[in-house]
């Protein structure tokens, strides 16, 4: 199991790094079209369409690695509080459920919208650009399942918590990881 957890948190790693520097992709398309505007009065049909793509990609993709870290938001008011097997306890219940239930809907309804827009063909309706919406949709139901197998490998990690035989952080980047 603990190979299992490692090797989904390196791919969640590396592709959360990688997602990562889009930032630095967007505002380039943002500072390109930018100038092009405002000092040659020449602006991009396109810019605006794929700013906001590549800012789909960067929150769906990046989510799985941002839980991995810790950095998803949590009502800590009585969660902090609790021990760590208390914690552990709730996410292995509650917890679950209701991911079990956001995920559901998120990929039941995100995997029908990104295939009824591949089947349509539809592009952009913003400008005259007219580039194509579907990859962009497709990011929704792909993160999750990326997302999904985060929630999986904090599970096991929580449960080995239960067990008494935690296990050990390989990333020493990650928060509460021991260098």
């Amino acid at each position: 199991m603990t190979r299992l957890v490692r090797l989904i948190e390196r791919f969640n790693r590396a592709v959360g790094r990688t997602v990562s520097l889009l930032i630095l992709v967007m505002i380039g398309v943002i500072m390109y079209e930018t100038v092009a505007r405002y000092f040659f009065n020449a602006p991009t049909p396109w810019a605006h369409d794929v700013s906001g793509w590549l800012q789909v990609v960067y929150v769906f993709l990046g989510g799985a690695w941002a839980l991995q870290r810790g950095y998803l938001v949590r009502v800590d008011i009585v969660f902090g509080r609790l021990s760590s097997r208390a914690q552990a306890v709730v996410d292995l219940t509650l917890s679950t459920v209701l991911f079990a239930c956001f995920a559901a809907v998120v990929l039941w309804k995100g995997t029908n919208l990104a295939l009824l827009s591949l089947k349509m063909g539809e592009t952009s309706a913003t400008g005259v650009w007219k580039g194509p919406v579907y990859p962009a949709k497709a990011m929704v139901p792909l993160g999750m399942l990326l997302l999904t197998a985060a929630w999986l490998a904090h599970c096991a990690r929580q449960a080995m918590v239960l067990l008494g035989r935690p296990i050990e952080d390989d990333d020493p980047a990650a928060p509460g990881a021991t260098h």
